[in-house]
């Protein structure tokens, strides 16, 4: 009896706070991502103290420890890990019902996602080929492969333009390889002695594929800079810091001090899929104008393509 009556007393706790405010889902997704507090309050604009306290205030609402230490950083516990999925969604939900406000004013607004790669080289191009030169009817949304990826899976984006996260064709529209090239500062010495020294998107898509690489080369590297935006790594590539992957086609958008890097110590980059993606149950008929007017903005000049 004293058991139960420990539970209902339990029970009738939950229930005087039963809703978790999204700000502290929104800090804990951070810290999942990024493996870090700190990175996550830079993310979020927060200070440590603050992330850790809604971490506090998360942990005490749900009973249990949602992260242990994992190397240098911190990863979610078994707790951690069953309530990332749910947070997901729950955040999911409430940034469509968020959006909402700016669909029903206008009409219907078309949700478009660039990985942030290519944004420099295709969105005057996607802007100006639209079928309305309204620009207002779409929003556009920027971000790395995963997390477009997740946004596409999610429904919250209606298409998007990646580089494809495994070699599932679901939900694709078109496809072409994209090629990927070593560059470095003219003024760098050649590169003949090991370690290499590699500027490295911080959970970069194509960086995974590039470590993956040194390491199956048994190439030895190390890491001198690292960031998350493209036009900061290539900042520390005109600086003569080090040697960075991109794709050939962003490097028309770089400045003239960065050249191909060929030298034999570098092992030969793999080539990699792009393509247009749609989330489930978008009308490609009905927006048939649209999808053909993406696809074409996107697609390079020259490509291996189906569509």
């Amino acid at each position: 009896m004293h058991g139960r009556a420990a539970d209902k007393k339990h029970f009738t706790i939950s229930l005087m706070n039963p809703n978790i405010p999204t700000e502290l889902f929104r800090s804990f997704i951070a810290i999942c991502d990024r493996g870090s507090f700190t990175k996550a309050a830079h993310a979020l604009r927060l200070t440590q103290p603050a992330i850790s306290a809604q971490m506090k205030r998360l942990q005490k609402m749900l009973g249990g420890n949602l992260f242990i230490k994992k190397g240098q950083g911190v990863g979610p516990t078994t707790l951690g890990s069953m309530v990332e999925s749910y947070a997901r969604r729950v955040l999911t939900l409430n940034d469509q019902v968020i959006a909402i406000a700016g669909r029903v004013p206008k009409g219907e607004t078309t949700y478009i996602g660039i990985q942030s790669i290519f944004v420099r080289t295709v969105l005057s191009s996607v802007v100006s080929k639209l079928p309305t030169s309204n620009v207002a009817g779409y929003r556009f949304i920027c971000g790395n492969a995963p997390y477009l990826a997740e946004k596409l899976q999610s429904g919250f984006v209606d298409l998007v333009f990646m580089l494809a996260q495994s070699d599932s064709r679901r939900n694709l529209v078109a496809e072409w390889d994209e090629k990927l090239i070593w560059v470095r500062a003219a003024h760098l010495p050649v590169l003949s002695d090991e370690p290499i020294p590699y500027i490295s998107r911080e959970e970069g898509f194509i960086d995974r594929k590039v470590l993956d690489l040194f390491e199956d080369s048994n190439v030895p590297y190390r890491i001198v800079f690292s960031a998350v935006d493209l036009w900061n790594l290539a900042a520390a590539a005109e600086a003569g810091v080090g040697v960075l992957v991109t794709l050939d086609r962003v490097r028309d958008h770089m400045s003239d001090s960065l050249v191909v890097a060929n030298e034999p110590v570098l092992p030969k980059l793999p080539g990699l899929r792009a393509g247009v993606f749609y989330k489930e149950g978008f009308d490609l008929k009905h927006h048939k104008s649209l999808v053909d007017a993406f696809v074409s903005a996107v697609r390079p000049a020259v490509a291996s393509a189906s569509h």
